[in-house]
């Protein structure tokens, strides 16, 4: 790849930052990097830190007009999520970079106002209950199916999100003050697929389409995800959804992520979309090993504007490998973390990755939803199992 002369603007320095810094050193960049943590350890790779934090979007600026640049800024980017992708786009029109406009960012992270404007467009969301709770009379009774699904309207990501399973809970829920904050919406049985993509000049480039599995109700925690996606034939109207998602919101340029359940009736319903890389270990680790695709490369060049064209990964890198990211949970019982376990592969299995999520000793009772998971592997197979029966054996292996 062709060597550049620039600097490279990093808002975040910790773990999940360094693939894009590193993208960017290999292309003969220099990093700057931003982080409240003077410990991160993409500082140590960095050539100019700023001790700051990611939402300090005005600080960052001030303190950028101090930075001696030996080398024009070419990009500015994240790996984060929410507040410092705000950030990235006040960064970028403030210092002429490529970026998305802030108010489209601030629609993204208000789910409200982002579920009414994709609305417009015709783009498939589940129903939502706030206009009828608001309207419920005494005389009226609100007929309503369990569980339900309660969305916090501002924020990023699933923090917040609360299930009510039954009327008692609606009721105690719905006497809240804070109630009026939230979304509420029925809990759709279906599929769970994951796109991720880029905005190259406002239209959308489908990359990876990956299948996750939940723990189901009550809690609905992610404990895998797969590849290749079973799911592969609604690539073409999943990447429509998502360019109508892009036009809706005047996204212009950079990485994106969605979520979507796929009903019986094969229905593509929208449940979360962000301009951000998104988390899951999906980029960074298995779209990588399974495809041998370079996720950051193509997100430095989007960034700083080269011309980049991604294709929708289908195989794998040889035609036959199904791979997979598998977290574990704790039991009921177990009040603290533990020592790490050990998976134990079969004959035609190769373990690729694996990282302890929490930390030996810490108490796990405070702990919700995906932040309760406890470690996660990440495994290639080249049996022809069905993924059903080869996942059903991987969480018998780590739970015995």
């Amino acid at each position: 790849m062709k060597q550049l002369t620039g600097s490279y603007l990093s808002i975040g320095a910790g773990e999940n930052q360094i693939p894009l810094i590193r993208a960017a050193k290999a292309r003969g960049l220099k990093v700057i990097s931003v982080d409240t943590n003077p410990e991160a350890p993409g500082l140590v790779e960095s050539d100019i830190k700023i001790l700051e934090s990611t939402h300090e979007y005005r600080k960052i600026l001030h303190a950028m007009s101090r930075v001696p640049l030996p080398f024009k800024l070419m990009g500015v980017g994240s790996r984060s999520y929410g507040k410092a992708v705000y950030t990235v786009s006040y960064l970028a029109e403030k210092l002429k970079l490529r970026g998305n406009p802030r108010d489209t960012i601030n629609l993204f992270l208000d789910k409200e106002k982002f579920k009414n404007s994709v609305q417009k467009y015709g783009i498939p969301v589940p129903s939502s209950l706030q206009s009828n709770l608001q309207s419920r009379t005494k005389e009226k009774k609100l007929e309503l199916t369990f569980p339900l699904i309660a969305k916090p309207k501002e924020g990023s990501g699933k923090k917040g999100i609360t299930v009510l399973e039954t009327e008692a809970e609606f009721k105690k829920f719905s006497r809240l003050k804070t109630s009026e904050s939230f979304l509420l919406e029925p809990f759709i049985p279906g599929d769970e697929v994951t796109v991720l993509g880029f905005v190259i000049a406002r239209r959308f480039y489908l990359i990876s389409l990956t299948d996750k599995i939940t723990t189901g109700k009550p809690n609905f925690i992610e404990v895998a995800h797969v590849a290749p996606s079973k799911h592969i034939p609604m690539a073409g109207e999943l990447k429509m959804i998502c360019q109508s998602i892009v036009t809706a919101t005047k996204l212009k340029t950079g990485p994106f992520v969605a979520e979507f359940k796929i009903t019986k009736n094969n229905e593509c319903l929208l449940i979360e979309s962000a301009p951000e890389v998104g988390g899951e270990f999906l980029a960074d680790v298995l779209i990588p090993e399974h495809y041998g695709y370079k996720y950051f490369n193509d997100l430095l060049s989007v960034t700083i504007g080269e011309k980049t064209r991604p294709g929708f990964l289908k195989k794998s890198k040889d035609g036959i490998t199904k791979s997979a990211l598998v977290f574990t949970l704790p039991t009921d019982r177990q009040k603290k973390m533990g020592e790490p376990i050990t998976f134990t592969t079969n004959f035609g299995e190769t373990l690729f990755f694996q990282k302890q999520l929490v930390p030996t000793g810490t108490s796990l009772d405070k702990l919700e939803g995906n932040h309760k998971r406890t470690q996660v592997f990440g495994i290639t197979s080249k049996l022809s199992i069905s993924t059903k029966d080869w996942l059903d054996s991987i969480f018998q292996r780590l739970n015995s």
